[in-house]
């Protein structure tokens, strides 16, 4: 194999290249030999408009800058000649060999406000238009034995986001079709993978704050499309986000869930609900393990177990009652999964509207006659077409709409060569479109009355791909990516969103179940025990922390399990010219799941937060000939910390020292200082150093919050200039009943010259969502006393000091020039990212407020200690009260006075001179 990846003799089709990501990827692949076809109609973001300048461009320069060969062509990807594009690569080349697609538009807006045409809009861009395109391009791929086509998804497709239902839709669409193509194509060497990029383009520009762009340019997700589309690379059927130097893969994880005996009297929502947390541990059980599947579960075994166990399953104490008088709409209920989620609803005391264009007045008769009479009501409008007459059927006949089951669907399954379009568009106008316009028509109700439960439908084949279902597992799959977002937009207005996969055999699914399945009789009555506890209160009430909301089940024969995501720790270069060379040679760590290394995002934030803070570690770690501190000037070995006088006025004026205060900011001062509580700051660099995501499994930087602080002064003043260095090693690791980990590590400073130490330093982490493997947990032995003491402020007696600061809304943008650039502290649509309203201050900034204060009034200090209990936002007003003890210590306590909450609690300092006594 040679060394350099050459695409001499390959012609790339890449789609929306005019600029952006598209523009990179033309440019990259003909630098490397490849014939590019640079596709772009030259409309605006939203899709407006056209101008064939932008594709020619890229192919002026294509020709004058590498010599290369390239065409433009300027035809939609949606629109009637989209085959034109691929057309355009046989004519100018012969043939096509790559195709990218890149296209896209944006149409935001809430769900309240999105109308069918903004939805529809880019669903056509996106999904429909890497439909034609592909189905364009397949048959010569086929003939030729060669193809590599890249779907272009989004971390909004696999974790929804807030105003994106739309795209979030298009995006996850785009994952199931690839995953279905891969199986496809796999015989005939077409390899299929999509990338979930954050990247730095029109789409992004006016989204991403200015520091978070300058990191992600298209330049740095363009090396893995190269080797993704290389013909030495055998990769396929995978999904990679990447981002800023960041590559990593993403794979779904199932968990071992549950197994009940499938007997009707004793399959309750009770019984699953008394086993949920089985369900969701993601722990390896004796009937079955935690996978990370390519395909659906083998239901045959698990059934065959479920059957096994006693006829009684166990109810549990708790009854669920909530569904007493609810109405729910259940679509495509007159027969299958629908009618059985109708008989469980209405046996549980709801009132049923039954939807369906063929028969539901049979299900009607049926359910009134077993439930009394006005149980249940027959609709026959067409759930695409006429949603609102859906809505307004449950509304006249019982005043009101709490829970939407969308189930409806129809099968057009066909290989992907002989598909046609009104195969593609009738199978994505009954599942998602007809989805979208059920939700749409219920949101209202559910806004105006602050409740509602919407149970989707998505399938196996959405969630993993499927032979001859490229049409259905890529509506399944944009159901998915819906659902998400109006989980995400409904949640705090009371509104809970769910999806199901079920494995049941019923009219529509009856052709395609294989023998085994047919003898098993995967009854629809074994997936509406869960359908309803998903619409019950009692669930809620089970996870107090936000409920149950966004979630994905796999459900049938007696089994329950949860589908998500999970991410490796993948690859970071920090090199300003990151090749495909470089991604092929690392392969190994961009699929890496070791064990203990993963994460599970569940958000774009939480996702798109992780990969940052990745690159971020990476860059700290790799900053050996870089100052710790700008301005210096000097050169730093790893771990090490140089400073001068003008790091010290900087630290100083950032806790609030004034220009009348010369001994902190004038350098000629004969009393010049740098405060105390400068001693946190060498320590800060070295924090990487501990390696929590080695000391703990499912480490995620976007989890970390620091709990306290503890420093040991071993001089009487600290210098202010010299060069340190200081080593971190932890010294307790604990695990905190599998919810968090907390790590605390020590950290001493030493003079780099002379060895001698200055200060040491411990810091606690709590690690959110983490835990402590066994055998590595270690208990704290040796840790200072006084950094473990629980210095509880007095009740019974006045502060003999308080001291009352207000602090600058410009404070935290003066010191984080100390050193930690966390965006947090700085950046408005971060902190709103994280659930701020704006930029908090740094836990160490008021810190150092509140210690200055104390050294000003008792002197000088050797030790302090603080627990952040809350946060600070700028601008707020701080009280510090002190309460000096009879051994040289003092207690204290700051308090946000203007959100009324104690910000450092557990809080002492140790006077210097002091006989020390027992504490």
């Amino acid at each position: 194999m040679s060394d350099t990846l050459s695409f001499k003799g390959r012609v790339v089709i890449v789609t929306g290249a005019g600029g952006g990501l598209g523009k990179v990827y033309a440019l990259e692949f003909a630098k490397r030999g490849a014939k590019v076809v640079v596709n772009d109609l030259g409309g605006t973001l939203g899709g407006a408009g056209s101008d064939s300048k932008a594709a020619d461009v890229v192919v002026e320069q294509i020709k004058r800058e590498y010599n290369g060969e390239a065409v433009a062509n300027y035809d939609s990807v949606n629109g009637a000649n989209a085959a034109n594009i691929v057309k355009t690569a046989v004519d100018a080349f012969g043939r096509v060999d790559v195709l990218v697609n890149n296209a896209g538009i944006l149409r935001d807006a809430s769900f309240a406000k999105m109308d069918a045409q903004q939805f529809a809009s880019v669903v056509d861009v996106h999904l429909n238009g890497a439909y034609k395109l592909t189905k364009a391009a397949w048959p010569y791929m086929r003939d030729q034995k060669f193809g590599r086509i890249i779907n272009t998804a989004s971390p909004a497709g696999l974790f929804g986001n807030f105003g994106q239902a739309n795209y979030a839709a298009a995006k996850m669409g785009l994952v199931g079709l690839a995953e279905t193509l891969a199986k496809e194509g796999y015989k005939y060497n077409i390899l299929v993978n999509s990338i979930a990029p954050l990247a730095r383009s029109r789409m992004t520009e006016n989204v991403l704050p200015p520091h978070i762009l300058k990191e992600l340019g298209p330049e740095k997700i363009a090396p893995l499309v190269l080797y993704l589309t290389h013909e030495s690379t055998k990769v396929t059927n995978s999904i990679f986000e990447l981002a800023a130097g960041y590559y990593g893969q993403t794979r779904w994880e199932r968990s071992a869930g549950q197994i009940f005996n499938p007997n009707e009297k004793s399959f309750t929502p009770e019984s699953i609900l008394n086993k949920w947390d089985s369900i969701t541990d993601f722990k390896d059980k004796p009937f079955n393990k935690v996978e990370h599947p390519s395909q659906l579960a083998d239901y045959n075994t698990l059934t065959a177990k479920a059957k096994q166990l006693p006829q009684e399953n166990d109810q549990g104490k708790i009854k669920i009652s909530s569904l007493g008088g609810k109405v729910v709409i259940i679509t495509g209920a007159g027969g299958g999964l629908g009618k059985s989620h109708a008989q469980w609803f209405a046996r549980y005391g709801a009132k049923v509207v039954v939807n369906d264009i063929k028969d539901p007045d049979s299900v009607v008769a049926e359910l009134n006659k077993q439930f009394g009479a006005n149980t249940a009501v027959a609709d026959k409008h067409n759930i695409v077409t006429e949603a609102p007459k859906i809505v307004s059927t449950a509304m006249a006949k019982f005043n009101r709409v709490d829970i939407l089951v969308n189930n409806a669907g129809i099968l057009r399954d066909k290989s992907f060569l002989k598909m046609t379009d009104d195969d593609w568009f009738s199978v994505l106008q009954v599942h998602l479109f007809a989805t979208f316009a059920m939700c749409k028509a219920v949101w209202p109700i559910f806004l105006e009355q602050g409740s509602g439960f919407i149970i989707n439908t998505t399938s196996t084949s959405g969630i993993y791909g499927n032979f001859g279902q490229a049409n259905y597992a890529a509506a399944k799959a944009s159901i998915l990516g819906f659902s998400k977002t109006l989980a995400i937009e409904g949640g705090k207005k009371g509104i809970r969103v769910n999806v199901i996969a079920p494995h049941a055999e019923t009219a529509m699914t009856k052709t395609i179940f294989g023998e085994k399945e047919l003898s098993n009789h995967f009854d629809p009555a074994y997936v509406s025990p869960l359908v309803v506890l998903l619409a019950s209160e009692e669930l809620q009430k089970k996870n107090r922390r936000g409920g149950v909301n966004g979630q994905l089940y796999e459900v049938g024969g007696g089994w329950c399990g949860q589908t998500r995501w999970q991410r490796g720790p993948g690859y970071v270069s920090r090199s300003p010219n990151i090749q495909p060379e470089l991604l092929r040679d690392n392969w190994s760590k961009v699929v890496n799941f070791t064990k203990g290394k993963m994460i599970n995002p569940s958000s774009t934030e939480q996702s798109s937060m992780a990969i940052l803070q990745a690159v971020q570690k990476a860059e700290m770690e790799n900053a050996t000939g870089q100052s710790s501190n700008p301005g210096t000037g000097a050169e730093n070995v790893k771990g090490g910390f140089n400073f001068n006088y003008r790091d010290c006025i900087l630290y100083n004026l950032g806790l609030g020292a004034t220009s009348k205060e010369l001994k902190y900011v004038y350098e000629k001062d004969p009393d010049f200082q740098v405060l105390p509580t400068f001693a946190v700051i060498p320590s800060m660099n070295s924090v990487p150093s501990l390696a929590m995501d080695d000391l703990v499994d499912d480490f995620n930087y976007a989890m970390l919050l620091h709990g306290e602080q503890y420093f040991k002064l071993n001089v009487s003043k600290l210098p202010t200039s010299g060069q340190l260095k200081t080593v971190a090693k932890p010294l307790q690791v604990l695990d905190k009943s599998g919810k968090a980990a907390v790590i605390v590590g020590g950290m001493t400073t030493v003079n780099a010259k002379t060895g001698k130490t200055l200060v040491y330093n411990e810091g606690t982490f709590f690690v959110r969502g983490a835990h402590v493997p066994k055998g590595k947990e270690m208990k704290g032995e040796g840790r200072a006393r006084f950094a473990t003491e629980n210095f509880k402020a007095p009740q019974d007696k006045s502060p003999d000091f308080v001291f009352e600061y207000t602090t600058s809304e410009d404070l935290a943008a003066l010191y984080r020039l100390s050193g930690d650039y966390n965006p947090l502290h700085i950046d408005p649509s971060v902190a709103k990212a994280v659930k701020f309203p704006k930029p908090i201050l740094h836990g160490l900034c008021f810190l150092g407020i509140s210690a200055k204060a104390l050294y000003e009034h008792y002197g000088p200090y050797e030790e302090l200690k603080v627990r952040f209990t809350n946060v600070v936002i700028p601008g707020d007003k701080l009280r510090v009260k002190g309460w000096k003890q009879a051994n040289g210590v003092v207690i204290f306590q700051t308090i946000d006075v203007d959100r009324n909450v104690v910000v450092l609690d557990s809080a002492a300092i140790r006077l210097q001179n002091v006989t020390r006594s027992k504490l």
